[in-house]
């Protein structure tokens, strides 16, 4: 969720006053409580300008008669007990002054420092939404290598599936031209042994029959040239299943560490608030410090 940063002065007066009515402190603290965020420097600058609205406390006083006698001695005593209290007072003032002086000093300092953590704050938040942005990206097409994968994948087994078809078409047309030699061998020696009788006709159809043996080891080759092509594209296909593979790990590996670098922009950002919690109650002890004295 997103930090707020936007306070209306209208909105901080009115926490402010429901605070006050149901007699709960009214601090920084307790204000970005109540209004669910926002930035420190705004809200001590509004609350100031609250705390100046407020009445003051008007001092109590007795109505108890006292005698005159009683009343002139007090007076006495009480002159001479107010002079001397006048000058520790006025030395206790002068030094809870400077006090106040070095305290706002520094409550001032811890303001700025306070801004610049906020923004910081912003801005690692801007960022972690950023690499958000692009693990998101990561993922999309590391979803789309995968898809690519399996299709690769279908026409890997469906090339497998051909060079079979075409190895069991292989060993048929062998096994048909084992059956045919054998016949022709056959052939051959039944011509050899009637040699002497049909001379002139046995050599024509040794002739003949050596045709049909080229022409079937042309077809034995030209079957072995289409394996041949067969295997250089099974080949390229398993090497583009490599090369995707490759790039589907490099993808993966990129998303791991952009993960890993939004867990430690988030430590960081854990981080900074604690020292923000830390910087807030410090100021504020120092003011209730100055405040007792």
């Amino acid at each position: 969720m997103a930090r707020r940063t936007q306070i209306d002065r209208d909105e901080l007066f009115e926490t402010a006053n429901r605070l006050a009515a149901d007699g709960k402190p009214v601090t920084a603290l307790s204000l970005l409580e109540a209004l669910g965020g926002g930035s420190l420097t705004t809200i001590y600058k509004y609350l100031a300008a609250w705390e100046a609205t407020r009445p003051a406390a008007s001092p109590s006083t007795g109505n108890n008669e006292i005698p005159a006698a009683v009343q002139s001695a007090f007076i006495s005593t009480w002159r001479a007990a107010t002079q001397e209290a006048a000058r520790e007072v006025q030395a206790v003032k002068d030094k809870a002054a400077e006090e106040v002086q070095v305290a706002q000093k520094q409550f001032t300092g811890a303001l700025e420092a306070i801004d610049k953590l906020e923004k910081e704050s912003e801005a690692d938040t801007q960022q972690i939404d950023a690499l958000k942005a692009r693990i998101s990206e990561l993922e999309a097409a590391l979803q789309k290598s995968q898809n690519d994968a399996a299709a690769y994948k279908a026409t890997a087994e469906q090339l497998r599936h051909q060079v079979k078809s075409q190895e069991a078409e292989l060993e048929r047309l062998h096994a048909d031209l084992d059956k045919e030699r054998a016949s022709r061998q056959q052939e051959i020696q039944r011509i050899s042994a009637a040699a002497e009788a049909a001379q002139d006709k046995a050599t024509q159809q040794i002739d003949s029959l050596k045709k049909s043996l080229s022409e079937a080891e042309s077809k034995a080759a030209e079957a072995q040239s289409k394996r041949e092509d067969t295997q250089r594209q099974l080949a390229k296909v398993d090497e583009a299943s490599k090369k995707d593979r490759s790039e589907r790990d490099a993808a993966i590996k990129e998303a791991a560490e952009l993960r890993g670098l939004a867990e430690a922009l988030k430590t960081q950002n854990a981080e900074l608030l604690s020292r923000l919690g830390r910087d807030d109650r410090q100021p504020d002890k120092g003011r209730k410090g100055s405040d007792s004295r």
